[in-house]
């Protein structure tokens, strides 16, 4: 009778620890899922950035130029 009631709890025990053991596994694919996107994401915005900060560059420059053009004094 201990021996089935030990088994018993052992059982219930190793079930437990099975239903845990497997939501962890669910929430590291999970996990791992969500970083992945997110890692798609930040590199996208990364492109994002670079490209605007070298469309920013760009306009700087023809700016630049433009006073400067404005800036010369007209030769006569």
């Amino acid at each position: 009778m201990a021996e089935e009631l030990f088994n018993e709890q052992d059982a219930d025990l190793l079930s437990q620890l099975e239903e845990r053991v497997v939501k962890a596994l669910e929430a590291v694919g999970t996990l791992r899922k969500e970083k992945l996107a997110l890692q798609k994401e930040i590199d996208r915005l990364n492109a994002e950035l670079s490209a605007a900060k070298s469309k920013n560059k760009t306009a700087a420059s023809r700016i630049s130029k433009l006073l400067d053009q404005m800036e010369l004094p007209s030769v006569e």
